[in-house]
């Protein structure tokens, strides 16, 4: 069999080079100006927003797309995945402004929108909705809200500045405030801090009524579960407002009032850059530009975090429970085979979610630690599996022999059993933790800020396509590799044929 002689580093720059140029080319769209030539088109809505519904009664014969972000949809209409995609007007119009391919069709898909903050139905939330209700009245009569208004919709890119609520005093408590940071202009990251609308607003208002703020970011879809749990006092961010998320949460004055549009593209191409001038441009934008690689490195370090405490927890766990299980124990194998049926049956995010915003719904525990826990009781059914197969596969004479020698229960299986077992087993332990340095991308849904989180978040921001996440799927690599190689070399340890014979001899007498 012929074996590729390309270097490493050069596959990944060969890789780099033909996805651009594939991603680059433009497969071009009709372009539309009415909402009745959509009547049976493809059409993007993000996955719960109002759009997905007003959409959905406006074209019954569409075919709707659901996606994550704006961005996505974006992408998806520039690769002619989708005609067109519903979205809050404000929110086309300041992707109108960087993207120059980009246009909406003028009639408008809904009018009348409010969106606002959103508070949980309890006591405490009905007082901080009341307070953050009149407080909005209050700029909007002072002139503050036009103010706020026109400065993340007008043209000055310098007034757009990112708040420092770290400093905020704070005298009456600290309030946590869930948002999705690629929301723009409401809720986005700029120059690592959180900006927008509704943080300057909320700024505002925390400086007003003497609260600190802690800023929680999370997927939208996990902003009503973190309100409704109580994980987070309040939530922001163009949160539009319907009758049946009502019934939920209280919405607070809407702090803004728009309609729903289509996005199109524009009927006229774009003018392209070279090839490389594109690949600089998209290397500016995605690392050097505000600092974002800053971004991927705080990403990078929480990923590496989360999938080296779950490898050792869950490790751990796992051993523990089987050497529970091993004496035979009815009791204990059917709380173990009922648990690792559990654990193994539900999808990872599914058990995030639930313990997150359920088994710890009352508890201030990060969403970082909430992982941890989570993707150790993944692992730890997963090591559990592996020692019960490794064991079997070592013979049974080897522990009679051991018996007849003299060796305790104990002595056998640390000594005998567990490293020969170790050796069959290992090949799956190595899987195992690259699988779980890749699974550990969906904790964005529960507030954490991981390397994919990040990468949406940049994304958000620089309206890149491709290059952030073959950033990010370099940087998974290479992580990857990291612990293959790592977990490599301690499998060649326990592999009987790279054992010397001092190795093999060591503790038997050979004088006698």
């Amino acid at each position: 069999m012929l074996r590729s002689k390309i270097p490493l580093v050069e596959k990944l720059l060969l890789f780099l080079a033909v996805s651009l140029f594939a991603c680059s080319l433009y497969t071009g769209a009709a372009a539309f100006s009415e909402l009745d030539e959509l009547e049976d088109k493809r059409i993007g809505v993000t996955t719960g927003s109002i759009q997905a519904l007003q959409a959905e009664e406006r074209f019954p014969n569409a075919q709707l797309f659901y996606f994550s972000t704006s961005i996505d949809m974006l992408n998806a209409l520039r690769t002619n995945k989708i005609d067109a995609y519903a979205d809050a007007d404000a929110l086309v119009k300041y992707m109108m402004a960087e993207n120059p391919d980009l246009t909406n069709i003028d009639e408008k898909l809904s009018d009348g929108m409010k969106a606002g903050a959103i508070f949980p139905k309890t006591e405490q939330g009905k007082k901080l909705c009341d307070e953050f209700s009149g407080f909005v009245r209050e700029i909007k009569a002072s002139g503050v809200y036009d103010e706020i208004q026109e400065t993340w919709f007008g043209e000055d890119e310098d007034k757009r500045a990112a708040q420092d609520f770290r400093d905020l005093p704070g005298p009456n408590g600290r309030l946590r405030m869930a948002a999705d940071p690629t929301m723009i202009p409401f809720v986005f990251v700029k120059d690592g801090d959180p900006a927008g609308i509704d943080i300057d607003t909320v700024c505002l208002f925390c400086r007003e009524y003497g609260y600190s703020l802690e800023f929680v970011p999370m997927d939208f879809a996990g902003i009503l579960p973190a309100i409704i749990s109580g994980k987070c006092d309040f939530a922001c961010g163009g949160i539009a407002y319907t009758a049946e998320r009502a019934e939920s949460v209280l919405f607070a004055e809407p702090t803004f009032e728009g309609g729903s549009v289509l996005a199109v593209l524009k009927e006229e191409e774009a003018a392209e850059k070279g090839f490389w001038a594109s690949l600089a441009s998209s290397f500016e934008k995605t690392f050097l530009r505000e600092d974002r690689w800053k971004l991927f490195v705080t990403g990078s370090l929480n990923t590496l975090l989360i999938t080296l405490f779950s490898m050792l927890f869950g490790t751990l766990l796992g051993f523990l429970v089987y050497l529970l299980c091993r004496g035979g124990n009815r009791a204990a194998n059917t709380v173990t085979g009922i648990c690792v049926w559990l654990v193994q049956g539900m999808p990872v995010v599914v058990l995030l979610m639930v313990l997150y915003y359920v088994v710890f719904g009352r508890f201030r525990i990060s969403g970082l630690w909430v992982s941890v826990i989570g993707f150790t009781l993944v692992f730890g059914s997963a090591m559990y599996g592996m020692l019960c197969s490794g064991v079997a596969a070592v013979d049974k004479g080897q522990t009679e022999a051991a018996y007849a020698l003299g060796y305790s229960d104990r002595k056998t299986f640390f000594r005998i059993i567990l490293p020969q077992a170790a050796f069959h087993f290992m090949p799956v332990y190595r899987a195992e933790a690259v699988s779980l340095v890749k699974g550990t991308a969906v904790v964005g849904y529960i507030a954490v800020r991981d390397l994919t989180k990040m990468a949406d978040i940049v994304r958000s921001r620089t309206y890149e396509a491709f290059f952030p996440l073959i950033a990010v799927t370099v940087i998974y690599f290479l992580i990857s590799a990291v612990f293959k190689l790592v977990i490599g070399v301690f499998t060649r340890q326990v592999d009987p044929k790279n054992r010397t014979p001092e190795q093999i001899l060591k503790g038997i007498k050979t004088e006698d």
